[in-house]
């Protein structure tokens, strides 16, 4: 490794790693610290510091880690804000969207470091759906225990509504009774404890990019997402007998989009296996050298 530069850009001081590591967090949590901070010589080692494309890959993700943060603060800001106001609770008999208070005796009560951390983790998601609901909703409404805020969306129609950290975007047209309600607001209940897991593992991004992944392959009842929160209380059939699994046209889709993104690593990994020495052109790592010299 002598052959290559010293690299020249360096953490400058205590306070901009502490700064580095707020923003990986909030932009992309566990992993996005992983992904961000390590530069010891086991995870970015010399050679990769040097590599142009290398670096400018890493400003990309910074800037997409600021982006995220950005966002993780402002929805967090505006989550705070609808928190400072006293909601009115739902008062109509007929739906989740306008019915009572809800507290299933069913349902184990959560611990309450649990409900103030799922709480502060599904904020800036929660607070973004509000700020949506701000612009094109009619209202907002307070139901269950933990508390799920509910906001009607006209765009919503006759659709089933959807959860968004702790926002539920639902239609504002009455068509649930209460025994469903509260078996849906049981539901609703356990996507929000999946949010707050998957925003503390991946940030924000990471709940809707899993979701869109298993409903491609295991749509509907089979979603593992839904199987999770409880298929009867959300109103979902039971899964076929048996499972048609993972359907063929989203394996090969998920596939092609995984050998895109990893498609320098297979070339640099094939090259390896083949000459068993993969070299490198001068500013760059063997992962980004093209070619077979």
């Amino acid at each position: 490794m002598g052959d290559f530069p010293r690299p020249r850009h360096r953490p400058t001081s205590a306070a901009m790693r502490v700064v580095w590591a707020v923003v990986a967090f909030l932009g992309g949590g566990l992993v996005g610290l992983f992904l961000v901070l390590p530069r010891t010589r086991f995870l970015r080692p010399r050679r990769v510091l040097a590599c142009e494309l290398c670096q400018r890959r890493h400003r990309r993700l910074l800037a997409g880690m600021v982006v995220l943060a950005v966002l993780s603060v402002g929805g967090f800001g505006l989550r705070v804000s609808q928190r400072a106001r006293e909601l009115p609770a739902c008062v109509a008999d007929t739906s989740i969207a306008e019915g009572r208070r809800v507290i299933d005796p069913r349902a184990p009560s959560r611990p309450a470091a649990w409900a103030t951390l799922r709480s502060v983790m599904t904020a800036p998601v929660s607070g973004l759906a509000l700020g949506f609901v701000e612009l094109r909703g009619r209202g907002l409404c307070s139901v269950g225990d933990p508390p799920i805020t509910l906001a009607f969306v006209p765009q919503a129609e006759h659709k089933a509504g959807s959860m968004v950290g702790e926002v539920f975007l639902a239609s504002p047209e009455p068509r649930i009774n209460p025994v469903r309600a509260r078996e849906l607001a049981l539901h609703e209940s356990r996507h929000v404890d999946q949010w707050a897991v998957c925003s503390i593992l991946g940030g924000i991004a990471l709940l809707p990019v899993l979701y869109l992944v298993d409903d491609t392959l295991y749509p509907g009842s089979e979603n593992h997402f839904e199987q999770a929160a409880g298929l009867d209380d959300g109103g979902y059939p039971p899964p076929p007998d048996p499972p048609v699994g993972p359907r063929g046209w989203a394996i090969a889709l998920w596939l092609g989009v995984v050998l895109l993104l990893a498609r320098r690593r297979v070339r640099w990994a094939v090259r390896t296996a083949v000459r068993r020495r993969s070299t490198h052109t001068p500013g760059r790592c063997a992962v980004h050298t093209t070619g077979w010299t």
